[in-house]
């Protein structure tokens, strides 16, 4: 499924920062326009998290280095294209569901 991807990326920044913040606003998002505007802003700090190469768990860098770009570009079509709120806001949920267990799994989020 593509959504476990996008669950992937909020999960790397929940186990390296302790950054729920994506997890919450998309879990809570009111419209498909603001859930893509979170994913976008996720991704961009994913990126910058993965160019500076800090990353110290092996868990965490194994699952960062899992993910498929191409397949999270195909969840975001998916998204993009849900026209039904309440189909929305169950994959968003789903997907942010899915990033805490995965982020447990690492060991969860650093604290501080």
């Amino acid at each position: 499924m593509y959504l476990d991807e996008l669950a992937k990326i909020l999960a790397v920044l929940i186990a390296e920062g302790g950054n729920y913040t994506y997890v919450d606003k998309l879990g809570y998002a009111p419209s498909k326009d603001l859930a893509i505007y979170y994913l976008k802003e996720a991704l961009r700090d994913l990126h910058s998290l993965k160019n500076q190469q800090k990353i110290e768990s092996e868990k965490t860098k194994t699952l960062l280095n899992s993910i498929n770009f191409e397949l999270a570009e195909k969840a975001l079509d998916e998204l993009s294209g849900i026209d039904d709120r309440r189909i929305l806001k169950e994959k968003a949920s789903l997907i942010a569901a899915k990033a805490l267990a995965i982020s447990a799994r690492l060991g969860g989020g650093k604290s501080g």
